[in-house]
């Protein structure tokens, strides 16, 4: 209420890119191609808290870890404490699953309220294979090791042309595992950098059709309970951000710069957003505050997805993080999705 009625805008969530580094080889992504001058070097543990800090000021009420891959830094279940104990953010991981259950039997996690774990075959060779690493095992003891603890699993499948077949086996596994899943398409990301973009080359021989992938979720919502990916969301992945100066036709535009802040693996935010950025400020240097408010974003901010770049987007970051501003979408999304039992 306060975004769209006031002058006073907060980001409904926020997101830290905890490193770069991975220890998976995924045929889809492009960040195990990234040189050492980018991976660079990754924030301390007293930087980041302070950064939390930061964050809780600002208003945010959600906050998760990313990467690169979260769970290879030492200092996670640090991290997680002063996240969701002493800030009581909902604090979430976005995680390959890999040294989950290492994480988990070695720490007591608190704080933690959910794991997006990546899953993308109902098998465990097709899976390591894409992933490159042999991770299936481990994401299954994850979970199980999760559900006893009381952390919320939500599973994370990319969908691409040799797995879509396979949607209904991996809704029934993730039914079975007692797991809410999103499902969505593989994508052709492009990561500018000031030397050079790095993206998979061959990607478009790995994503799906797009409509065939939306009328598989249609037809799959009507049949399990736990898919996360609601009609929203496929409507705005068919047609895709971009819509000026036609945007009123499109169910949904781009609100990324407003309400989700990304901060990078070295303190950085960028804008408008964390794969196409314009400008970048250092979060390490400038108050989070001052950043977000500055008269500069506020400008990126009204530009919504009016940028070239912008064109046919479908990243989930996006939509998800725009989803909240507009009371229909967050009805399809949320309030719906809790009624009909993914969400609980």
């Amino acid at each position: 209420m306060l975004n769209n009625f006031t002058n006073k805008k907060i980001p409904y969530s926020a997101q830290i890119e905890l490193t770069l580094r991975c220890n998976g080889k995924c045929s889809f992504c492009s960040i195990h191609s990234l040189p050492e001058s980018i991976l660079g070097t990754d924030m301390t543990t007293e930087q980041i808290k302070s950064l939390i800090d930061e964050l809780a000021n600002l208003g945010v009420l959600a906050l998760s870890f990313t990467g690169g891959e979260p769970t290879i830094r030492k200092d996670l279940p640090e991290l997680i404490y002063h996240t969701g104990v002493v800030h009581n953010f909902m604090n979430g991981i976005a995680t390959n699953g890999y040294l989950l259950p290492k994480l988990f039997k070695e720490h007591k996690i608190e704080g933690l309220d959910y794991a997006l774990i990546s899953l993308d075959y109902p098998t465990a060779e097709l899976h390591n294979k894409m992933r490159g690493i042999k991770v299936f095992d481990k994401v299954i003891e994850a979970i199980h090791l999760a559900n006893k603890n009381d952390i919320k699993v939500i599973i994370s499948t990319v969908v691409m042309k040799d797995n879509i077949h396979l949607m209904d086996d991996m809704c029934q596994l993730a039914e079975r595992l007692g797991c809410s899943i999103e499902i969505y398409p593989c994508e052709d990301i492009i990561r500018d950098y000031p030397s050079k973009s790095y993206h998979i080359h061959d990607i478009q021989e790995i994503m799906p059709d797009i409509s065939l992938w939306a009328n598989q979720i249609r037809i799959l919502r009507k049949k399990y309970h736990n898919i996360l990916t609601d009609p929203i969301s496929v409507e705005v992945v068919q047609k895709g951000f971009g819509g000026y100066p036609n945007y009123n036709q499109n169910i949904l535009r781009c609100h990324v710069a407003e309400a989700y802040l990304f901060i990078s693996h070295d303190g950085f935010i960028s804008y408008p957003c964390k794969i196409h950025p314009i400008i970048k400020f250092n979060a390490l240097k400038y108050p989070v505050s001052t950043i977000y408010n500055s008269h500069k974003v506020r400008e990126i901010m009204k530009m919504h997805d009016n940028y070239p770049f912008c064109n046919k987007c479908r990243l989930g970051c996006a939509i998800a993080s725009s989803i909240p501003t507009r009371w229909k979408t967050v009805y399809a999304k949320y309030v719906k999705g809790f009624i009909d039992g993914g969400l609980r």
